[in-house]
């Protein structure tokens, strides 16, 4: 199966669990927004973010490491032992990191002025540790085998929403919410190291004290460049937290969720290349190659779901999480603007990471990140929650337009007229559904938010497809060639 074949696969099992874990997450953040109302949602958003730093520190790079050393020695005839010696490192590893990040956080959220109550949501919200320690994506990301990472996801999501559904009931069940995360995504680890030890064997603690250093040396650089993502990711909820009510970060959450799920769709395309972007280091023409096809696919599906995100915002958030969180509107669209600059950095920024070049993706996103807590300091008192926004959109660009040097002295291209078409595609789209709101807003006002998602959607999507077509952002042959590759 050629290259492209495989990537189409990849993509295709990641979407359809994409698919299902967005649209029970979905279901799962507006029932839950709904139900616990922007005081207790916003506890459990900062709860989020604070777990999400955490548990940077139990991986510590190393499903990237494990991704990039196992990808590129697949054609060697111990790859599978290899593998799996790995694998026995890392999870043992990120056990001990685990309990020791899990002991730290508890006595950190002790210690912070806050209600009781908040406190027991936080420390709850720490199984999750566990579960992230356990995880054995990485192995099956690399092997490329994406069928499994989907089996996995479907089950966590799918579980996890409907526990929220039978017990989260009001305001009170917060603490519950948050057990259900932490206890699906362990449950879920737990069954996928039994699919490990069928397809590549034993699975044991293995501790060599040599062994890990080596690991934690290569590993590192992309561990503080990830962490310096988080900065990106979580640190406006975080220092809203601390700074705003939790209304404002109840708020501010709901429009957080629809932007990380705007960024999943890119996280699909990315994952699916990174295996094929790995093993072509070193060859600078393929590497090009990989990258044009990376860079067409990523503009393609990211300038859809941004301009829609942007155009539908007030009609996305009635929709999912109802009239209550409508001020989040415009922090909302200015998330969407972030998001755009997300996918910039992902197409520029993440091959780096499997081409030896995380020394420098870390200083630049170390220094975005920097940047961002500085603007969140200053802004969110001045602007509340569209401040956090302006500052997370303003940072990303600053540590974007670094990793774009980056890139280019690598390989060479930088792919401006991708971007432009992809540009161009969803400004046209834009431009559609605000021209359907000016003629059938009497219409829209008078119905449900859902029927104003819903048109305004088709529109885009008809517009957006067509333009993408007659640009040549898409091509419709290589299209059917590469969708007609076997399972």
């Amino acid at each position: 199966m050629s290259a492209g074949h495989r990537i189409f696969r990849n993509i295709r099992a990641l979407a359809a669990a994409k698919a299902a874990t967005m649209a029970s997450g979905l279901v799962t953040a507006a029932w839950t927004a709904r139900v616990l109302g922007p005081d207790s949602f916003g506890v459990l958003g900062f709860g989020t973010s604070l777990m999400a730093y955490a548990a940077l520190f139990v991986n510590m790079g190393l499903s990237t490491y494990a991704i990039r050393e196992i990808a590129r020695n697949r054609e060697q005839d111990d790859h599978r032992e290899r593998a799996a010696e790995l694998s026995e490192h890392v999870l043992t590893l990120r056990t001990v990191l685990a309990l020791v990040v899990g002991a730290i956080y508890a006595a950190f959220v002790l210690s912070l002025d806050k209600p009781m109550e908040v406190k027991a949501v936080l420390l709850v919200q720490a199984v999750q540790l566990l579960g992230n320690a356990l995880v054995l994506d990485f192995v099956y990301q690399a092997t490329e085998r994406m069928g499994v990472i989907a089996t996995r996801e479907i089950g966590t999501s799918i579980g996890s929403m409907l526990l929220v559904f039978l017990l989260v009931r009001g305001p009170e069940d917060a603490i519950t919410a948050a057990a259900i995360t932490g206890g699906s995504i362990t449950v879920n680890a737990l069954v996928m190291i039994g699919r490990f030890r069928r397809d590549f064997g034993h699975l044991r603690p293995r501790v060599d004290l040599k062994v890990w250093r080596e690991i934690l040396t290569a590993a590192t650089p992309m561990a503080v460049g990830v962490f310096a993502w988080a900065i990106f990711t979580h640190l406006d909820v975080v220092m809203l937290g601390f700074l705003a009510p939790h209304t404002e970060v109840g708020w501010y959450s709901a429009a957080v969720k629809i932007q990380t799920l705007a960024n999943l769709v890119g996280n699909i395309v990315m994952n699916a290349f990174l295996p094929q972007l790995a093993a072509a280091y070193g060859e600078l023409g393929p590497m090009r190659d990989r990258m044009r096809a990376y860079a067409g696919v990523m503009l393609a599906v990211g300038g859809l779901v941004i301009a829609g995100g942007f155009a539908l915002a007030p009609s996305i958030l009635g929709t999912l999480f109802g009239d209550a969180y409508a001020p989040a509107t415009l922090a909302l669209r200015l998330l969407m603007l972030a998001s755009a600059v997300v996918y910039a950095n992902m197409i520029l920024g993440n091959p780096l990471l499997v081409w030896h070049r995380q020394t420098g993706y870390m200083v630049a996103m170390l220094s975005g990140g920097a940047l961002n807590a500085l603007l969140n300091i200053w802004w969110i008192p001045r602007y509340g929650i569209e401040g956090a926004a302006m500052a997370t959109f303003t940072a990303e660009l600053a540590a974007t337009v670094a990793i774009a040097w980056i890139h280019r002295q690598t390989v060479g291209e930088l792919y401006g007229g991708i971007a432009a078409r992809a540009l161009l595609c969803a400004g046209t789209a834009i431009a559609a559904a605000l021209a359907l709101d000016s003629f059938a807003a009497p219409l829209f006002d008078r119905l449900p938010a859902l029927v104003h998602f819903i048109a305004g959607s088709v529109a885009m999507v008809a517009v957006y497809a067509a333009m993408a077509v007659l640009t040549g952002l898409v091509h419709l042959k290589r299209l059917r060639r590469l969708t007609s590759a076997t399972a």
